[in-house]
């Protein structure tokens, strides 16, 4: 049986946080400083998404990561934006919590992570062999699938862009 994808970006469970920006973080940062400001490009963004440079050629402008030819994750978004808003993004070492593609599919702690073309954008799958993946991080806990909760990864965005077969 296929997996299930997802069809809405999962509802966040806790409430807002202050955090090390001034910003509401809405409990995805965990931990690390590497955050940058970008602005929000064609998609808004919510808290937990994986996002990547938008393709428009406008300067550090994001939107939601989707598998498709020349987009490339940067980092994670750890608060909501509209469209043209501006969004803080943990980038590189930093660790947050992100949601599962599929509602129905596993993640095991240590997994490599990369994106995948889930219609709505942001979400992360387990990294398999055969095919050269942008990494998006490694799982720290595992992952049920479960629709209300993001499972916690390392942001390694950039650090070894792909993973080869």
């Amino acid at each position: 049986m296929a997996p299930t994808d997802r069809t809405s970006f999962p509802v966040l469970r806790t409430s807002a946080v202050p955090g090390p920006i001034g910003e509401s973080l809405k409990g995805v940062h965990i931990s690390g400083n590497n955050v940058a400001s970008f602005t929000v490009g064609a998609t808004a963004v919510k808290a937990g998404q994986v996002v990547s440079i938008s393709a428009t050629g406008l300067d550090f402008t994001v939107i939601p990561c989707i598998a498709q030819a020349g987009s490339q994750p940067v980092g994670v978004a750890i608060t909501d934006a509209a469209i043209g808003a501006k969004v803080a993004v943990a980038m590189i070492g930093c660790i947050v919590k992100v949601s599962n593609y599929a509602s129905d599919v596993q993640i095991d702690a240590s997994e490599r992570l990369t994106w995948n073309d889930c219609a709505i954008g942001g979400s992360v799958i387990a990294a398999s062999g055969g095919t050269t993946q942008p990494l998006v991080g490694r799982a720290l806990a595992d992952d049920t699938g479960s629709y209300l909760e993001l499972t916690p990864i390392l942001v390694m965005c950039g650090a070894r862009s792909t993973i080869h077969a």
